[in-house]
């Protein structure tokens, strides 16, 4: 990038964060009215309609540094310096994200995404009781259903409840909940817990733990919340890890074919492999994961927010590669990818984009960022550059 566009990268990042001067934002109007494609990109950043993400701004920006640059130009008394720090934060638009829409814009092509109907998954599951009896749940259909002997759960907005009523002598009775490509639930289990499963997702689990242990199984992704009880240790067995929990909230994800993986947010689990070797105590803040080839087990700190934002309506894409964030958003929206060329599924990309919205959004995002085009036939997006 040539010193101009490096300078207009500065005023930019100064006019968003509030402490352009007035001989800085001539300058920058003069740019802007040099050539229309400067304007049309400079209004993508401001509005944010082809970078839905601002990355995690906070974590991101030397505070410090944007503050002292904002008290030289505006006389900022330092007894004031908390307030204006957190309001500095909450405007600075890493330069980074500039500086790939203006690489974009000095070759972009206006090439539209096509636009069809495709609409972000919905809260929808398949309950499959002990007798074989499948039950459809949608969170707006409120029902008692008969789940096993003697056992009742309750259906409504909040998901499916089971209640802790009933005789743990008996044999156990286990039932599966299923969400499909396009679909997500919650469930609170027997003892309280609270399950949320995400999409193309499988759980199996007691109606009624009995008194010597909790256990359940997984196949796909969900989030843990999992209530205490020192006398019987719950446990989640999924594709090959064993996980023992006690008494906390964590995420666990099966879909990548190379690893399972496990983020803990709070509380503490021990990791292991299913079929035996020493178990693996994690800590908050720690990504373990198993590796299928050969069953081994790495434990290591990370930033959680990418492997849990899901559950709180978003996608947070941490430099990952065209290829995982293509299977992430094909099980969300129940579509196909098809990729032109296979070295497409190594382009790299980071972004914080609305889970609720709708693909097409999410696809001009990515766009503008990495260069390539998409088209969409029925329920099939086509990659290429």
């Amino acid at each position: 990038m040539d010193d101009c566009k490096f300078r207009m990268v500065e005023m930019m990042h100064l006019y968003l964060s509030g402490a352009i001067t007035d001989e800085e934002m001539q300058e920058l109007q003069k740019w802007l009215d040099a050539a229309p494609e400067n304007r049309a990109m400079f209004d993508r950043v401001c509005k944010g309609k082809d970078i839905l993400y601002k990355y995690r701004m906070y974590k991101k920006i030397d505070h410090r540094a944007a503050y002292e640059r904002c008290e030289k130009r505006a006389g900022i008394k330092r007894k004031s310096i908390g307030v204006w720090l957190k309001y500095a934060a909450m405007l600075l638009l890493p330069l980074g994200t500039i500086f790939v829409l203006l690489r974009n814009n000095e070759h972009e092509q206006p090439v539209e995404v096509a636009t069809v109907d495709i609409l972000p998954g919905e809260t929808k599951a398949t309950l499959i009781l002990a007798d074989g009896k499948s039950v459809v749940l949608q969170h707006d259909t409120t029902r008692d259903i008969v789940v096993g002997e003697g056992v009742n759960a309750k259906n409504s907005g909040s998901g499916i409840v089971y209640s802790a009523n009933g005789n743990e002598k008996r044999d156990l009775q286990y039932n599966v909940l299923q969400t499909t490509r396009g679909g997500e639930y919650q469930i609170t289990l027997a003892d309280g817990s609270m399950v949320q499963l995400n999409s193309g997702t499988q759980l199996k689990f007691p109606v009624v733990f009995d008194k010597e242990k909790r256990e359940v199984y997984l196949t796909g992704e969900a989030f843990f919340e999992v209530q205490k009880d020192e006398k019987r240790p719950f446990y989640v067995i999924a594709d090959g890890i064993k996980i023992r929990v006690y008494g906390t909230s964590f995420n666990v994800n099966t879909h990548d074919k190379e690893r399972v993986q496990t983020v803990l947010v709070e509380g503490s689990i021990g990791l292991s492999a299913e079929k035996g070797g020493p178990e693996y105590r994690m800590k908050p803040s720690q990504l373990g994961e198993y590796r299928r080839t050969d069953a081994s087990v790495n434990v290591k700190t990370v930033d959680i927010e990418p492997y849990v934002s899901w559950k709180d309506g978003f996608f947070v894409f941490e430099n990952q590669t065209m290829e995982q964030i293509m299977n992430t958003l094909s099980l969300w929206y129940d579509v196909n990818i098809f990729y032109t060329n296979e070295q497409l599924k190594n382009l790299h990309f980071t972004g914080h984009v609305k889970r609720y919205d709708q693909i097409d959004n999410i696809l001009k995002a990515i766009k503008s960022a990495v260069g390539v085009t998409f088209t969409i036939k029925d329920r099939t997006i086509c990659i290429s550059k």
